[in-house]
C-alpha cells in the first residue's frame, strides 16, 4: 500500500472522528550503533549533538468567545475515533498529533466537547459564536504565540464533512477547530452535525 494509500485510509477514519466523542530517545538498553534522528537524519551514538524536539501546542485563546484552555495531546482511538482530551475533558482541547503542529505547513487540527454531561457548557460550547475575521491565537511550549484568522464557519452531517479539507489541506498553514451541533441522537451515540471554524496564520 502507498504512503498516499495510507493516507486516505486514516482520513476515511477519521470520518467517525470528527464527532469528536515522533520518536524518544534511543534505549540505553539498545546495542545499535546508529539511530535515527529528526527527518531520518542518521546520528552516531554518543554525538555530541542534541536532538531538540519540536515546540508542541499548550494553549488556545479566543478572546471573542472568552476562551482560554490548556491543549492537549491526543491521537486516534482503537474504534477510528479523534480522542479528546483526559486530564479535563470538559475544559481542555486536543490537538490531533499525527498532523502538523499548529503553525506548519498543512492541516492543524484541534477538537473539544461542546457541552458536558447536564447540558452545561463545555470548553467549545460557544464556538458557534466565532465569525469570519476572529482571531485565534495558539501559545506553544517554546513560549511562541501564532495567530491565525477564522475564515469559515461551517457545519456538516458526519457523512458529508471534507475531509481532505478539514485534515489534509497542504496548501497553507491552517488550524481548524471541531466539535459536535445539532441535535444528539441516542441511538447512534453523536450529534445530528459537526462544527469546523476553519483559520489561517496571519502571524
Amino acid at each position: 500500500m502507498t504512503r498516499a494509500s495510507l493516507r486516505y485510509l486514516l482520513l476515511v477514519l477519521l470520518l467517525l472522528c470528527v464527532g469528536v466523542s515522533g520518536c524518544g530517545t534511543p534505549s540505553n538498553a539498545a546495542p545499535a550503533a546508529l539511530w535515527h534522528g529528526p527527518e531520518n537524519t542518521v546520528v552516531p551514538v554518543g554525538s555530541p549533538f542534541v536532538r531538540v524536539e519540536p515546540a508542541h501546542p499548550t494553549r488556545l485563546v479566543i478572546a471573542a468567545i472568552g476562551l482560554d484552555a490548556p491543549i492537549e495531546s491526543v491521537g486516534i482511538l482503537a474504534n477510528g475515533d479523534l480522542d479528546t482530551a483526559h486530564a479535563s475533558p470538559w475544559l481542555d482541547v486536543g490537538w490531533y498529533n499525527q498532523g502538523p503542529r499548529p503553525g506548519e505547513q498543512g492541516s492543524a487540527v484541534i477538537d473539544g466537547h461542546v457541552d458536558r454531561p447536564g447540558n452545561s457548557p463545555a470548553v467549545f460550547g460557544r464556538l458557534r459564536n466565532l465569525h469570519k475575521g476572529d482571531v485565534v491565537q495558539v501559545m506553544d511550549s517554546s513560549g511562541k504565540t501564532l495567530h491565525f484568522r477564522v475564515t469559515d464557519v461551517a457545519y456538516y452531517t458526519p457523512q458529508n464533512a471534507p475531509l481532505q479539507n478539514i485534515f489534509g489541506n497542504t496548501g497553507g498553514k491552517y488550524l481548524n477547530l471541531i466539535t459536535c451541533a445539532g441535535d444528539w441522537v441516542p441511538s447512534q451515540n453523536q450529534t445530528t452535525l459537526r462544527l469546523v471554524v476553519y483559520t489561517t496564520l496571519i502571524g
